[in-house]
This record gives structure tokens, sequence and C-alpha cells, in this order.
């Protein structure tokens, strides 16, 4: 599901918010979290329902090793199951993201010719993986207090962050689940949400899906382009994927604040960094 889809605006984020707060005053504080996970499930399972089997899967793995790794006190098992861990997270990334890549390259060096497998790339894995890495390495250092598991399943699925970030950690996002403050609508949160939100969405809508446009029609007619129009198309492209970006990031912080979550700052004009250095740590900063 899209953040500038007319189900997400009119359908998916009205229920969500209502159904969350309801629960909440209702003081059905269970049943609010399992609403907001079952609503993020729907979110990323929107396009395709086998992502659910993924991510779902992903979950009771490494919220298992997390158990395990609590309740051990030796070291050489605690390692070998943190061990286990990290390869489930590496390998479950490299089957989906590189695979079909690493088969390529046997197939070049080798005269071979495997099948490639086409595996479709589920959305976000990379995010999620990596925020689950960092979940399992905290349980192995002893600094992680003990969170059921629909909290944590909450806190990996939480849908603003799920397809592109900002990448959170459990001591980021879970702390405000549990504050009771933050279980309460709060008009000014809610109204400076939607502000951050439409800004996210103009730019998104209104400049780089217009640029976008250029870009399309640059890569679809590469013969016909002269050295201007070229240049147009670069430029364009430029700016497509800056206010892509940009926009994607007010809207998941946008989305946030309307539920009371704050959301760290994910993007910071990278365009104005005078070096490679400053660009990255402005450009994706919570990766």
């Amino acid at each position: 599901m899209l953040f500038n889809s007319y189900v997400f605006i009119l359908i998916f984020l009205p229920l969500t918010l209502f159904g969350y707060y309801l629960l909440h005053f209702l003081h059905k504080e269970t049943l609010a979290y399992l609403e907001l996970a079952g609503m993020s499930f729907w979110f990323y399972g929107y396009f395709n329902p086998g992502y659910l089997l993924i991510i779902g899967s992903s979950i009771l793995v490494n919220y298992g090793v997390s158990i395990l790794l609590r309740r051990r006190d030796g070291q050489p098992l605690k390692r070998l199951i943190l061990v286990f861990g990290l390869l489930f997270n590496l390998g479950l990334l490299f089957y989906f993201k590189y695979f079909d890549f690493f088969l390529e390259n046997v197939n070049v060096v080798s005269g071979q010719a495997f099948p490639l497998r086409s595996v479709l790339l589920p959305l976000g894995i990379s995010f999620f993986t990596f925020q689950q890495i960092s979940f399992i390495v905290d349980a192995y250092r002893g600094e992680l207090p003990r969170y059921n598991l629909l909290y944590y399943a909450s806190f990996v699925a939480f849908f603003p962050q799920l397809v592109a970030g900002p990448i959170v950690t459990h001591d980021e996002l879970v702390p405000q689940f549990l504050d009771r403050e933050k279980k309460k609508l709060n008009m000014d949160n809610l109204a400076q949400g939607i502000y951050i939100f439409v800004f996210g969405l103009a730019k998104k809508v209104l400049l780089a899906d217009k640029f976008g446009g250029a870009v399309t029609y640059g890569f679809t007619t590469l013969e016909q382009l002269n050295s201007i129009s070229a240049l147009i198309v670069m430029l364009s492209y430029t700016i497509q994927i800056y206010f892509d970006f940009s926009g994607y990031c007010d809207m998941a912080i946008g989305i946030g604040k309307m539920l009371n979550i704050d959301l760290p700052v994910n993007f910071d004009s990278p365009y104005k960094a005078l070096t490679i250095t400053e660009f990255w740590d402005r450009w994706h900063m919570t990766l």
C-alpha cells in the first residue's frame, strides 16, 4: 500500500487512527496494539499477501531467539544461538535480495546455465531485517527489556516506517508504546502530524511524480534524446529521487505524530552537502 494512494488516505489511515484511539479510550490496550499490528500487516501484505508469511516467520523466529538468549547464561551456547539468529536474518536477506545476482555471476564464471529463481523482493526486507539483528544482539548483550510478542510485532511491523524507514530500534519505539500519555488522543500532535503528512504528500505528488513523468519519457526514448534533453532527464531524475524520499520521510514522521509516536529525522537536505561524508550523514540518516 502506498502513502499517496486513495485507499490509504481515505480508508486505511482513518480506520487505523479511529480504532487505535477508541480501544485505548475503552482501556483495551491489548486490543489496541492488536489493531495496530493487524493494520500494519494489512498495509504490508496489501499488494502481495505472500509477504506476510515472510515477515511473520521473521518476527516469530527472532522473538524466539531473543527468549533463548535471555534464558541462557553459558557463553558458548549463547554465542551459538546468536550465530543462528544472525545466519537466519542474513540468509533471508541474501535469498530474497541477492540470490539471482549470485546465480548470474556463477553462470558467467562457470559457463553453466543454472535457472534463475526470479525471486520477488519483499518490500522493506532490509529495514526489518536490520531492526531484528539489532534486537537479538541487544538480547545477547543483556540489554533487552522483557517485551511480549504483541509489542515486538507492533515494533517490527509498525507501518509508517516499515517499507523505507526511518529505521528505529526497539529502545526508540517500544517505550513509546508503553507510555500512558501517548495512548491518549492529542489534538496538537494530530494537527501537527496531518500538516507534516500533507507537506510530504505534496512533495511526492506535485514534485517527485511530475518530474518522474519526464524521467519515464526520457528512459523510454533514449535514442531520440539530444544533449539538452538528456541533461533535462538527468536533472529531472535527480529532483525526482530527492523529493520522492524526502516526501516519504515526511509522511512517515507525520503518521507517527498522529499516533503520538516520535520517529527520528531521516532526511536533512542532502543536496546542501559539501562532501560525500556529509551527504551520507544527511540522506537516509538512520541507515
